[in-house]
Parts: structure tokens; sequence; C-alpha cells
């Protein structure tokens, strides 16, 4: 309570205390036997530009921003390295509040925020392969990719069925994390891709002029040309939930 404390040697069901000494913890990590836990429909829907005072860089302000969402789920950050401009998502505005406030309080540092817009998602409704080709001077590679629609609410995923004889296994590897690692844009409104299932069937590689970022560069091509092939859908957010109100109150 305040400054006051009360030291225990254990806990109990139902008690709220804090712990000293865990580094790097973050928000729904568990200790013991049960697995980390982070709420599914915390999905944060409207985004926003965010906007520091002249003489802040847009990367500092993105760290803060993204130190700050670790203690916040429904804050999501966000770095446009083409335009230097940071983007937050989150729920609505009590967050704004608060990253407003935690901001000038934490850092001394007042930030405005721009005008919002609702989070979109792409996904797709046929199925589609797609060839990327990437070959200027002394490098080399080809990807070809398979697109498939995936169940909604599944995300992206990524899968091989190439031959080895085709493509080495490290290669394949490469590929598959290159893409998992970057969120994909769709090609309707360039929103962020979700529920594909995307499988490699085959690539090539040159012995001497192959090297890794090739493959980011063509993985990236195949999904894209795959993408133009595919019949487009747009995914509008939506929120269930549960609403309850004394007896005397229920009616129309």
């Amino acid at each position: 309570s305040g400054e006051a404390f009360l030291q225990v040697q254990e806990a109990f069901a139902g008690q709220v205390v804090a712990v000293t000494g865990p580094q790097k913890t973050f928000i729904g990590q568990t200790f013991g036997s049960f697995k980390n836990v982070r709420d599914p429909s915390l999905e944060s829907v409207l985004s926003y530009d965010l906007y520091g005072p002249e003489g802040v860089d847009s990367l500092k302000l993105f760290s803060i921003v993204s130190e700050i969402a670790s203690e916040i789920p429904e804050i999501s950050p966000g770095f446009d390295r083409r335009s230097g401009q940071v983007h937050v998502r989150v729920m609505g505005e009590v967050q704004m509040e608060i990253l407003e406030a935690v901001c000038l309080e934490r850092y001394q540092i007042p930030v405005r925020f721009g005008e919002g817009k609702v989070v979109y998602r792409e996904t797709i409704k046929s199925i589609a392969e797609g060839v990327g080709h990437f070959e200027p001077l002394r490098h080399y590679a080809e990807v070809h990719l398979k697109l498939e629609p995936g169940e909604r609410g599944s995300g992206l995923v990524y899968d091989s069925v190439c031959r080895t004889e085709m493509l080495a296994q490290n290669f394949q590897r490469l590929i598959l994390s290159m893409l998992r690692a970057h969120r994909q844009a769709g090609v309707l409104t360039g929103a962020e891709l979700t529920d594909v299932k995307v499988t490699l069937l085959g690539g090539r590689s040159h012995i001497k002029h192959t090297v890794g970022g090739d493959f980011r560069q063509a993985g990236r091509r195949a999904l894209r040309q795959g993408l133009m092939q595919c019949e487009s859908l747009l995914l509008e957010p939506s929120f269930f939930f549960s609403l309850c109100v004394p007896a005397e109150n229920v009616g129309r």
C-alpha cells in the first residue's frame, strides 16, 4: 500500500504480490508448470501515426514506445523504415491517454497522434502459385510458392514440399524463416496478410553467385506474384462480447 509492504514467504490463489529478482519478464508470462498465456482477444484495431517534438529521433521514439508496449499489451508499435514514421496500434482513447502520460512522465517527451484509421487485414479466396526470380550481376535465386486460403484465425502458415535434390535443406529453411520474420502485406489495399498457407514448392540457386539475401528478394517476389493471381478478400475487425446487467434492467 503505497511505500508500505508486507513481506511473505508464500502466496495463495487470489492474492496479488510483487516478486523481486526475475529479469526480462513480460505481460502474460507464467512461472511453474503453466505455459505462457497471452489473451488473443487483446488485438488493437485502431492505428495512429505518432509524432514527437523536434529533435527527437524517430528510432528513439519507437524504442521508447516499444518499451512501454512491453508493459501494456493493448499497445502495438510499428516503424516504417521507408518513411521513418512511427505508428502505434491501440484499442481506443484510454491507451492513447496512457501512452501520452507515460511518455511525458517517464521520458519527458510530449507526443501527439495523427489521424486514426481502422486496421484491416487481407486474405485470399483462391489457390495460386507464384514464382520469384532475382538475378542482378553476380546474384541468383529463384523461389516457387503455392498459396492456399487458410482457416479463419490461423494466421500465416508456412510449409515445404520441395525436394532436397532441387534445393538444399539449408536454403529451404532460410526462405521460410525470412518469410516468417516479416509481416506480409496483401495486394488489395496493402493491409497485413493473414489466414494463408504458404508452401515452398521449389527453388534454384547458383553454386557461385547465390547468397542468403538473394532468397529474401526472390521469396518476396514469389509471394507477391502469387497474391496477384489470387482473388483477395478484405477483412474487417469485429468484437464479440458478453454484457451482464441486473435482472430488473433486462428488456428491449
